[in-house]
């Protein structure tokens, strides 16, 4: 069976891996379609990418062709994006029409591969619907993949399709993929929100890329770990970091400062804190207590495979960054520190004291960490995608 995946972006890739490589060491053949942005991260995990988009691999929104006002949704699924964003209509419609634009911009290259490697199944991230497309191309079922933000685009009556949808299949001659089919989706059940999309869990397993341990992380100081990290693709810990050393400073911890392109300034790094360079997360987070993070649904994800609760520090009030806050506040397994409340002096460090001191948010990711891992693992779905190619 040849299976073919289509990713997102950069942060989207390392989902699509544990499953990637559940299908291949099955026997399977996998191709990763992938934005040029993307591609070292498909290599480095040792699959095979197929470039897809344009190269200008350091403009994200590179060849996108976002839809004009006349060929918008007119309105969106109910349910979409699904969960507590309080999104005004407009910004969902604009959302909508992004990820449409993006799925043209990649459509090319991914129907000419699709029609040349003919795969059996498709297996596309819920972002990335040129998978559908694809899929189309090739005569063969499509799979969505969750990232456990429920922001995939699907129509599911014909009377919510805009043109542009439309277009991006009939400009290659194909029948639109109306209708929503399967997610497979690694969302716990604490986390998941209602939908009219069918469902097919899976365990979420942590990649979170190559590397080494490095042998000081072998060595405790005694006090408890905090990682504090901003995800692979943000820079909102970057633009922050004179705040955020001042408060990690009063803490009682060690505080392993996992931030990209660390600049202090010239200002002495506090003595609690130990920037990591680059290490995987899921190694960094054995034996820490509290995750602080920017709301990514990975970053997220490997804190509760590893039972640890979090503080989450969203960039803006109005995207996944806020939903995953939103999650954790509501499980209890964290603390949202909204916009609000960022811009209060020593909010973050007492939101992390309070983490720390209070059990119940630990007992809350615990119990997160326990339905992970009672999910089918990874090669369990890998009989599903046969029956689906069958099918």
């Amino acid at each position: 069976m040849r299976v073919l995946f289509v990713a997102h972006g950069a942060s989207h890739v390392p989902w699509a891996v544990p499953l990637a490589w559940a299908t291949q060491l099955a026997g399977h053949e996998v191709r990763i379609a992938a934005r040029p942005q993307s591609v070292d991260r498909v290599k480095a995990a040792g699959l095979v990418a197929v470039p897809v988009g344009r190269r200008d691999a350091g403009d994200a929104f590179a060849g996108w062709r976002i839809p004009d006002a006349a060929e918008r949704p007119e309105r969106l699924p109910d349910d979409w994006p699904m969960g507590p964003l309080d999104w005004p209509e407009e910004r969902r419609l604009s959302w909508g029409s992004q990820l449409i634009g993006l799925a043209d911009s990649l459509a090319d290259d991914v129907v000419a591969f699709a029609r040349a490697w003919r795969p059996d199944l498709v297996v596309y991230d819920i972002g990335a619907v040129a998978g559908l497309v694809g899929a189309a191309a090739a005569g063969v079922p499509a799979v969505g993949f969750s990232w456990c933000q429920p922001v995939g685009l699907y129509f599911l009556d014909e009377k919510e399709v805009p043109p542009a949808y439309l277009r991006m299949f009939q400009r290659f001659g194909l029948e639109p993929r109306i209708g929503t089919d399967t997610w497979i989706d690694p969302c716990p059940p604490a986390l998941r929100r209602p939908s009219r999309v069918p469902r097919v869990p899976v365990r979420y397993t942590p990649y979170n890329g190559p590397g080494e341990v490095p042998d000081w992380l072998l060595r405790t100081s005694g006090r408890p770990r905090v990682c504090v990290t901003g995800g692979i693709t943000t820079t909102n810990f970057n633009d922050r970091q004179p705040q955020l050393l001042d408060e990690l400073a009063g803490l009682d911890a060690e505080v392993l400062l996992a931030v990209k392109d660390l600049d202090t300034g010239g200002r002495p790094l506090p003595d609690n804190v130990r920037p990591t360079g680059w290490v995987p997360l899921g190694v960094l987070l054995q034996g820490c207590r509290a995750l602080v993070h920017h709301g990514g649904a990975g970053s997220g994800m490997t804190g509760l495979a590893h039972g640890i609760p979090q503080i989450v520090v969203p960039e803006t009030d109005d995207n996944t960054q806020w939903l995953w806050g939103d999650l954790m506040a509501d499980s209890g397994a964290g603390i949202n520190l909204d916009r609000s409340r960022q811009a209060e002096p020593g909010a973050l460090a007492a939101a992390v004291t309070a983490v720390l001191e209070d059990p119940g948010h630990t007992e809350r990711a615990r119990a997160i960490q326990a339905e992970i891992q009672a999910m089918p693992a990874p090669a369990e779905l890998v009989g599903y995608l046969e029956s689906r190619a069958a099918a």
